[in-house]
């Protein structure tokens, strides 16, 4: 599953916007491989971004809601937090990895902000791991490995903005807009 992270509005406004909004006005399909590069996202007065999405970490909204859903499908059993890249590149020697509920997901943000900054965690998993995400650094997105039950969960969830994807889906920066009939 792909989960989209929010758009906000760069005026400090506290606007949002989602992808399927932006897309829609781009002209462009909303789908698996959606690139930002290929939204309208620019004041033509002044030529500045109108919306950022924050790259390697999933917005705090669309965070509670992926928790949410998760811990009904986990319950109460432990939970792994890794921060990888981000911990290498603000100088750790290894990656951190925290241990504990789906619950204190904040909390171990928290723990380790000066450590690690704002960013993830980059891999999150249970102890049965029937679920996997990842927020890759660079990355506009959320992606969550699971069940076929988990992912209609996650799809069927209004606040969080969903695909499914494949192993073949393009995650990169590089995808090509689909050529229109």
């Amino acid at each position: 599953m792909r989960i989209f992270h929010r758009f906000e509005a760069t005026d400090g406004s506290g606007r949002s916007r989602t992808w399927q909004a932006r897309a829609k006005d781009s002209a462009v399909p909303f789908h698996a491989e959606l690139s930002h590069r290929w939204l309208r996202d620019e004041d033509r007065s002044t030529g500045r971004s109108l919306w950022q999405a924050e790259d390697g970490a999933l917005d705090d909204s669309s965070r509670r809601a992926l928790t949410r859903v998760l811990a009904g499908v986990s319950g109460d059993q432990a939970v792994y937090f890794a921060y990888d890249l981000a911990a290498l590149l603000w100088g750790e020697d290894e990656p951190l990895i925290r241990r504990a509920s789906l619950s204190d997901l904040e909390p171990v943000r928290e723990a380790v902000r000066d450590v690690v900054g704002d960013s993830g965690p980059e891999f999150w998993w249970p102890q049965d791991r029937s679920w996997a995400v990842t927020t890759d650094f660079d990355l506009l997105s959320t992606y969550v490995g699971c069940s076929t039950e988990t992912a209609e969960l996650l799809l069927g969830d209004d606040e969080l903005e969903t695909l499914p994807v494949t192993p073949q889906t393009r995650v990169d920066w590089q995808t090509h807009p689909p050529q229109r009939p």
